[in-house]
Parts: C-alpha cells; sequence; structure tokens
C-alpha cells in the first residue's frame, strides 16, 4: 500500500472519531424544552369542583323555589288567566337554567274513577307542557306525568279542598333537590279564583 493511500485512511477515520464525539457533546446553544400535556377532558364535560356544583345547585335551587303550581276548574285541562301568568314566569325561570329537567305532574280532585282522573291528569300534565314550550322551552326538558287522584295536597271534601286538589307541580328529573311549590291560585269548579288559605 502506498503512504498517500495510508495518509488518507487515517484522516477519514480520525475524522469519524471526531464526528462521534462531537454528537456526544451538548453544545452550549443547547436547551431543554417541557412540553405540558394539554388537560384531559372526561367524556366531553367540565369536571366541577365540590364547591362549584353546590353554588350552581344552590342557584337552581333558588330559582326554581320560585315556581307555583298550576290549578284548573273542575273537569277541564284549560289553562286559566291567573294559571298564565305563573307559567310564564315559570318559563323565565326554566330559560335561565338549560340543564334543568323536571317532571310536569297532572293531579285532579277525588270525583270521579281513578282511570277518568289518570287521563285528567294526563291532559293537565300535557296543557302545562304545551304552554312551556309555546314559551321557548324546548320540550324535551318537560316530562309529564299523572297521578290523578292519588296524591292530593289536602284531604277531605269541599270546594277549597277540591279546587287545591286539581292542579299540576313540577319535580325536578335528576338531582337531590326537593321542591317546594307556592301555592298558586285555585279555583272553584266554576273556574273563579279562590283564596286558599293555608293551602300546603
Amino acid at each position: 500500500m502506498t503512504r498517500s493511500r495510508l495518509t488518507t485512511i487515517i484522516a477519514a477515520a480520525a475524522v469519524l472519531a471526531l464526528g462521534g464525539l462531537a454528537g456526544c457533546k451538548k453544545s452550549s446553544s443547547d436547551t431543554t424544552v417541557s412540553v405540558k400535556p394539554a388537560p384531559q377532558r372526561t367524556g366531553g364535560s367540565t369536571v366541577r369542583s365540590p364547591r362549584a356544583t353546590e353554588a350552581a345547585q344552590g342557584d337552581v335551587r333558588e330559582a326554581l323555589l320560585q315556581l307555583e303550581r298550576v290549578h284548573f276548574g273542575y273537569d277541564t285541562a284549560t289553562i286559566l288567566p291567573a294559571a298564565r301568568d305563573s307559567l310564564e314566569r315559570a318559563a323565565r325561570l326554566l330559560a335561565g337554567h338549560t340543564d334543568v329537567h323536571i317532571y310536569v305532574e297532572g293531579h285532579t280532585d277525588e270525583r270521579g274513577t281513578t282511570e277518568y282522573n289518570v287521563a285528567l291528569g294526563e291532559r293537565r300534565a300535557a296543557a302545562v307542557v304545551d304552554y312551556l314550550v309555546r314559551m321557548g322551552i324546548d320540550r324535551g326538558r318537560l316530562h309529564p306525568v299523572s297521578y290523578g287522584k292519588e296524591r292530593p295536597l289536602r284531604d277531605g271534601k269541599g270546594v277549597l279542598a277540591y279546587a287545591v286538589n286539581r292542579r299540576a307541580e313540577f319535580r325536578l328529573l335528576r338531582g337531590d333537590i326537593e321542591l317546594v311549590l307556592e301555592g298558586g291560585t285555585p279555583f272553584d269548579d266554576t273556574g273563579r279564583p279562590l283564596v286558599a288559605t293555608g293551602t300546603p
């Protein structure tokens, strides 16, 4: 092997060795970049702290406690003028809490058969739902149910007991908030408003 050929091989080996060492040496301009992982989402919803959830429930409770019962005349599911005012207030309250779903319960007085009163309670609950939908509330948030004459507010017979028991009520579909509804305006058999002192 000629001397010039040997010199070329040795020079090439030296370049390779220096290149490898250079790759191991950290340059003074190297910086460390810390990548913060993106926050994880659970099921597409924001996870609230217990305190935030408690505050939100308090807001909902305060709003829903202002709901009133809707009362009806005898053997009818017609929304009377005094009841319209309370339903318009209910619509405003529900519009401010779009995540709230409620049962709309239909009730009757004790007169008539169980089957007839269940059907009448259904018509009353449906009348309230329809009215709220016309006021802009999503029908999917309102769940009508009828109890007929099975859950009276006031025991006994007479004009006032019958008037108080003919009603639609609201109950929260989900959650542990117990609604205590305002009395609303009861009506006698002819549809005239009554003053229900001591209404439950």
